[in-house]
């Protein structure tokens, strides 16, 4: 039986945990608009699942009447693609009149597209996905959306990056004016319930056993992280066990850290600023797994050059959380042992 898990970036696999009250939310509020333009920007760390989400999220749009859903990624053709899209989904009625349209440029034509759908009480949804860089062409699709919903076309926009990457966009005059008019969604961590019942799912179908005692063990290894998620079921899966059990899980663990703290860590380290290194490096040696807020910012200003701020941006990308007030702990899984393991590489 082929493995059923997908380690990677973007990649899409059977085993992916959906995120379904999340989705409901943001299908609930494209039932509400009417007559303007929505824009609504999902970020998270790498490998939190964001490909899987916006797919799905798409997936289930084009399952409601009264949309035209088009899913795009960042270096896609967008106007092309998305007048190739729409015409594709038209009905008969809709495609008889975009044939006898009148236009110069690919932006033109992208307008009175939109305008046969609304006259038709069509609305339109995008996704893009990778949104990552402040380009000028994805610069462009904003704009004309955000020109469309304002003469009561229905546009809903949800792009996808990486947390990291939004200050690109806040620091670009252009760029900041249309964020801070959208809303920011953030993925959390997937519920560990919910991922020891995918485990004993995919593994009972293929008449395979995870002893009850170590399930909730294999969960809590993966901390949530939907990439971590995907990377241990691959080597159960390819262990070849019929029947795992404390020692079978145990054996795949070094392979485990080892995937993980080289294909997800080492990029999300490698975008931080020098401060969040520091603050990364002073939680990493600290005795306990969770450290009083109030001494870490002592060290931060007493023992680094870095700014109490960074503490922060850490939280934004959820690379450590705030499990109670005042408290401060790695949120990604074996990442206070991928800190010091790879002390020189985050210095």
């Amino acid at each position: 039986m082929i493995n059923p898990f997908n380690p990677g970036f973007g990649n899409i696999s059977p085993s992916c945990i959906k995120r379904p009250a999340m989705q409901q939310k943001l299908l609930d509020q494209a039932d509400q608009l009417q007559q303007g333009f929505r824009s609504i920007f999902i970020d998270g760390p790498r490998g939190y699942g964001k490909t899987v989400f916006l797919n799905d999220l798409g997936d289930a749009m084009l399952d409601r009447d009264g949309w035209i859903t088009v899913d795009l990624e960042l270096h896609d053709d967008f106007l092309s693609t998305l007048v190739g899209a729409i015409y594709y989904q038209a009905s008969a009625a809709i495609t008889k009149e975009l044939d006898v349209l009148d236009y110069d440029t690919p932006s033109e034509m992208f307008v009175q597209y939109v305008e046969t759908l609304t006259k038709y009480q069509q609305r339109l949804f995008i996704t893009v996905d990778e949104a990552n860089q402040p380009t000028e062409s994805l610069l462009t699709l904003l704009q004309l959306c955000q020109q469309l919903g304002n003469h009561g076309n229905s546009i809903m926009v949800v792009l996808a990056g990486i947390t990291s990457r939004m200050p690109q966009f806040l620091g670009d005059d252009n760029f900041a004016a249309l964020v801070q008019k959208s809303r920011r969604l953030t993925l959390p961590m997937l519920d560990l319930d919910t991922v020891a019942n995918q485990y004993q799912q995919i593994f009972t179908k293929a008449h395979r056993v995870i002893e009850p005692e170590v399930l909730p063990n294999i969960a809590a290894a993966t901390g949530g992280y939907a990439y971590a998620f995907q990377i241990l079921g691959s080597l159960l899966w390819g262990s070849g066990v019929k029947k795992i059990n404390p020692a079978a899980f145990e054996k795949i663990m070094p392979d485990y850290q080892q995937q993980l703290f080289s294909n997800a860590y080492l990029p999300i380290v490698d975008e931080l600023t020098t401060g969040d290194r520091e603050v990364i490096e002073i939680l990493a040696h600290e005795i306990s797994s969770v450290v009083d807020e109030g001494f870490l910012k002592e060290q931060i200003d007493d023992t680094s050059t870095a700014a109490p701020v960074c503490l922060q941006h850490l939280i934004e990308n959820q690379i450590v959380s705030l499990p109670q007030p005042g408290q401060v702990a790695f949120t990604l899984p074996y990442f206070r042992e991928f800190a010091i393991k790879n002390e020189a590489r985050i210095a």
